[in-house]
Order: structure tokens, then sequence, then C-alpha cells
């Protein structure tokens, strides 16, 4: 067999590989969910029913919610693969809409306000990175820091300068003109917002896996040793990685603002826990940009259903959450094991190389 035919061999078992995997997790998830509810006295077909197929009653906006999880989704899928933690998503995401919000208001230019915040939130992820490389200071504490500070900063901004007069729990308003509008498609009114946050998936699956840098950034993740050898600048790669991912969480900002919302309110309900969201869509999505895609998509399907879960079998919130939850884990877990195991096999290899005893 020629190198390509094994090439194309190994990739369709790995495809096999994984569709069992994403199939015994919904189902092992599923029975773990469905136990749960019967455990505590509530009809588990009903439920589950309502859980998979309550958020299809609405595809915008089920549609609309994916696109905030998927930008933040591939904030946090980008830098894992060059082998960065970002886990400030949710501040990325955060400074977006802000810088979105005041681009539109007093541009009055949609697209531009998106750029902004999109270059807003990938400022920040750079600013991360650089203290990690360059002072030593652990990159999960100092984005957990900023997502607070950034988090109470924009809430003072919404209370006291930047709310409407007519409501004061919301911001002064979107301009009509700076707003991206809506499409009727198959008689379903759907957001522009989907369709631009799918064109830039598929803007970052071209970058990983078709270009030089998503080249430096996927070696640079599965072997350090083997990515500096072949003269690959980690550090370059690793704040470059951290530029991108925050430049997506960043868009998710803005086009909640611009092309959903049209406003923040002064307690951000609108983002709050999207960042975070993100971590467990990028890995139920196994760090790819097409998985990314599908397992958004699944997580809002699961969001929207607990809530009509809610108000059909009067489910208490918190059991709802959990539901979705054990589904999630259940999706997460493989491919978390296989992250851990190679970040094992990665630190043995560089204690073996440096001399110390694996």
């Amino acid at each position: 067999m020629s190198g390509q035919g094994k090439w194309m061999s190994w990739r369709a078992v790995e495809y096999v590989t994984v569709a069992f995997e994403v199939l015994g997790s919904i189902a092992l998830g599923l029975v773990v969910a469905a136990g749960m509810l019967a455990g505590l006295g509530y009809d588990p077909i009903r439920g589950i029913s309502l859980l998979l197929t309550g958020g299809l009653r609405n595809p915008d906006y089920l549609l609309s919610r994916a696109t905030f999880i998927m930008m933040t989704g591939l904030a946090f899928a980008i830098p894992m693969l060059a082998g960065f933690f970002n886990i400030g998503g949710e501040g990325q995401m955060y400074l977006g809409g802000l810088m979105a919000l005041l681009t539109a208001v007093y541009l009055r230019n949609g697209l531009l306000a998106i750029l902004v915040g999109g270059l807003a939130g990938a400022l920040l992820g750079l600013i991360i990175s650089a203290l990690r490389i360059y002072r030593g200071v652990n990159e999960v504490v100092t984005a957990i820091m900023l997502n607070l500070v950034l988090y109470y900063l924009i809430v003072y901004l919404i209370t006291v300068e930047l709310y409407d007069p007519v409501a004061p729990h919301e911001s002064i308003k979107v301009p009509a003109e700076a707003r991206l509008g809506v499409i009727y498609l198959a008689g379903n009114r759907l957001h522009l917002i989907f369709f631009v946050a799918l064109a830039l998936v598929i803007l970052a699956y071209f970058l990983l896996y078709y270009t030089k840098l998503g080249y430096e950034i996927r070696v640079s993740g599965l072997s350090p040793r083997s990515a500096r050898y072949a003269g690959i600048d980690l550090n370059r790669v690793a704040m470059t990685s951290m530029f991108i991912g925050g430049f997506f969480a960043g868009v998710g900002g803005a086009l909640n603002v611009v092309g959903f919302m049209y406003y923040i309110d002064s307690l951000l309900t609108c983002m709050h826990g999207m960042g975070f969201t993100g971590i467990g869509v990028a890995l139920m999505g196994r760090n790819n940009p097409v998985g990314v895609i599908l397992a958004s998509i699944f997580f809002s399907m699961l969001i929207l259903g607990g809530s009509r879960m809610q108000m059909l079998m009067r489910v208490p919130k918190e059991v709802a959450d959990a539901l979705s939850g054990v589904i999630i884990i259940a999706l997460s877990l493989p491919y978390a094991y296989r992250i851990l195991m190679s970040y094992i096999r990665t630190r043995r290899l560089m204690k073996v190389g440096a001399g110390q005893p694996g």
C-alpha cells in the first residue's frame, strides 16, 4: 500500500474511532441522566425526550445561542492545540462586546464593530500569553483575574456611564444602521450572525489544516520537542494562537451585541458563562473547528431543552443543568483523557531528553 493510501486508511480508522466514542459517550450520558430523573421521581423517557428535542421548536434561537458558544469554543480550541490553556474566553468576550457596542454607537458601522471587538479580544489574549512567556505568570491565574476585573468594570460602565435612560438596566442601544439583520430560510427567520460564525469557523479550519502557521500550532502542541528541533519558535506560536483565540472570543461578544441583543444588560447575563461553556464545547468537538460547530449546536439544544423540561415537568433548574452537565462530561471525557495522556508522555520524553530519570 502506498504512503498516501496508508494515510487515508489511518484517517478512516481515526474517524470511525471518534464516531464510536461520541455515540458511546452520548448513550452513557443519556443512561445516567435518565437514571437521575427516575431516582428523583420524574418520568425519564419524557424528560430525556424534552431535553433532546425541546430546543428544536425555535431554530433561530437555537442557532443564535450556538453562535456565541461556537466562538468561545474556538477561543479555547486553537490555543489548546498549541499547548496553551486559554480560560480567558469569558473576559475576551466581555471586552469584545463592549468595544463593539462603542464602535457601533459612535461610528455606526456593524462590520467595523465586529472587527474592533475581535481585535480587542485578540489583544487581551496576547497580553495573557505575554505575561506567561516573558514574566512566568500562569495564564490560568491571569485569565481568571482579568475575567473578574472586566466583568465588574463593564457592569460599572453600563450602570453609571452607558445606561439607557429609558431602560436603566440596559446599555445604550446599537443604532439600526449598525445592526446585522435576519434572513428567511425555508420559512424560518434566522439571524445573520450564525452564518457569519460559520464563515469564521471555515476560516479557522483552513488556517489550522492548510497553512504553515496552522501546522506549527498543531506540532507545537503535539510535540514541543519536535517543534523546537524543526526550528519552530514555541513562544511565537503560543502568543499567535492566543491572539487568534482571543479574536474569536471577542467576535463572539461583538456578534452578541451587534447581531442579536443590540445592547449589554447591567449584569452581562447576555454573555455571562459562555466563555467557560466554550471549554466544554471545544473538548466535545475534539478541538476541531467542524467538531466545535456540531458540539455548539448540541450544547445549545441541551440548554433550551432543559428550559422546556423545567416548564412542562416542573423540574428544578439545578436538576436540568445537572442532566446537561452529565451528558457534556460524558462526551468530553474521552478526548480529555487523550489530552492528559499526551501531556504526560510529552513531559516524560522531555525529562528523558534532559537526562532526568523517566
